[in-house]
């Protein structure tokens, strides 16, 4: 029996991250990304979303974007830092998110650009979505940039043109 239950999949660009001479994958948050990490929290608190899974790259910025998130009120029982949202493309990310528990009804992937949006991009009909939000997400994607997109079906079977984009929201202190 296939699965048909509504999901929700939103795909957050972490926050801004500070410029530095460590390794890219050690980047920390700026004091910019600390506040837009926390707006982002908020911004999920007052839009009633909580998650049933966080897939995270193992990035320092991510983890830390995470983690301002968690502290506004957001949580989950459920996270996962994956190096392959760090390092992989949009396939690789859909690979992490093929392996997430059929109970999970909303997922929470927190990652880089250019994969986020991309990823974002190629999961959303076009046809079904919001043309405010398709629009959003194909001019700009900057830090702290969420895609919130509509699933049917169990995770494994997320394609190209699956998703209904709803909504893009880059919430800011």
């Amino acid at each position: 029996m296939t699965e048909t239950t509504a999901h929700t999949l939103v795909l957050l660009r972490h926050a801004k991250a500070a410029d530095s001479g460590v390794t890219d994958h050690d980047r920390e948050l700026s004091a910019q990304g600390q506040s837009e990490a926390a707006a982002v929290g908020r911004w999920l608190v007052e839009a009633g979303r909580s998650f049933d899974a966080v897939l995270c790259s193992t990035a320092t910025r991510t983890r830390q974007t995470w983690n301002g998130i968690a502290a506004a009120g957001v949580s989950t029982d459920d996270v996962r830092f994956d190096r392959q949202i760090y390092d992989g493309g949009p396939e690789e990310v859909l690979g992490a998110l093929a392996e997430v528990r059929a109970g999970a009804c909303s997922v929470l992937v927190i990652g880089h650009a250019p994969t986020i949006p991309e990823l974002a991009d190629l999961l959303a009909d076009h046809e079904a979505s919001d043309a405010a939000a398709l629009e959003a997400l194909q001019s700009s994607f900057p830090s702290g940039c969420l895609a919130v997109l509509n699933v049917s079906g169990p995770w494994a079977e997320l394609a190209p043109a699956t998703a209904t984009l709803s909504e893009v929201a880059t919430p800011r202190p």
